[in-house]
């Protein structure tokens, strides 16, 4: 097993986060792309941000080329939300979508992960099963593949929801993100996600790792997975397993590593990004064993 492995925008950020005011990175995107490429990966992830400050600076051909320069093939961007709201809160998601949308195209993006918000009262399935089916027909107008991320705080709670969403459209562009964190969160067993996931609508998976804790609100969930994810194989959800799952399941894509925590952020850029990718591989090596 030698798997594609795309450095997802946190894993090589420093000190950024999600949901902080300003996500971007403090770290120079030249600097970033050197140490994603130096420290062995295929891939890397961009969040708009640090897209936008990029577009604005030195254009997105320049980024291009310095990207595939350093013998990075892979590039996913992120993250598009609130596409299912109205009023002002749907011109700035519009704006987002546009600026994404641009991004993703200039770069050659393999797909833009796709998420659900963050609420404590979802909306009923249907509202946002019609709003992702008019996204994902945008999506295929501008050949773009979209990953929606089903996430434990957000309108869509749970994979299978995401599953309803997705399976609802027949559009190409209309995938799924199937990220190991919120899986695991949710209660859904390694064995029981590929009973309720149709595979070839799953266009990204991420890996990570993460502590068995008692979350008794949104708000707790949120704080977890910012805060205390960490590398593979250094939790509790037998990481392992998963990729060996995945893998009989029939996946063949490319793996985002997304380490988001106060430790990995407090790592210098290199150090973390070695880390990432070494304790990963160290899973696949323990997945090969597993039968």
């Amino acid at each position: 097993m030698t798997p594609l492995l795309i450095a997802t925008c946190w894993t090589s950020a420093g000190d950024a986060a999600p949901l902080r005011e300003d996500e971007s990175s403090p770290i120079p995107l030249a600097e970033r792309i050197t140490a994603i490429a130096q420290t062995g990966w295929n891939g890397i992830g961009l969040v708009h941000a640090d897209l936008i400050h990029a577009r604005e600076t030195i254009g997105y051909e320049e980024l291009s080329k310095i990207i595939h320069a350093a013998g990075i093939d892979i590039v996913e961007v992120e993250f598009l939300n609130d596409w299912w709201t109205a009023g002002e809160e749907r011109a700035a998601s519009d704006r987002l979508r546009a600026e994404l949308f641009e991004a993703a195209t200039a770069l050659g993006a393999r797909h833009i992960k796709v998420g659900a918000g963050l609420t404590e009262n979802p909306l009923p399935l249907a509202t946002i099963a019609s709003a992702f089916r008019d996204l994902a027909d945008e999506a295929a107008d501008a050949g773009i593949r979209l990953a929606l991320e089903a996430t434990p705080f957000s309108h869509l709670r749970t994979t299978p929801e995401a599953v309803e969403v997705v399976t609802s459209s027949d559009s190409p562009a209309a995938g799924l993100m199937i990220d190991i964190w919120h899986t695991y969160k949710t209660g859904l067993s390694h064995e029981d996600l590929w009973k309720v996931v149709p595979i070839e609508r799953v266009f990204a998976v991420e890996v990570d790792d993460g502590f068995d804790r008692t979350n008794t609100t949104v708000l707790d969930v949120v704080d977890d997975t910012i805060k205390h994810r960490t590398y593979c194989g250094r939790g509790d959800f037998d990481t392992a397993s998963f990729i060996r799952r995945t893998i009989d399941a029939g996946y063949q894509g490319p793996w985002g590593v997304e380490i988001i925590s106060d430790e990995h952020r407090r790592t210098p850029v290199v150090e973390g990004l070695r880390t990432a990718h070494a304790t990963t591989l160290e899973c696949f090596e323990r997945a090969a064993q597993l039968v």
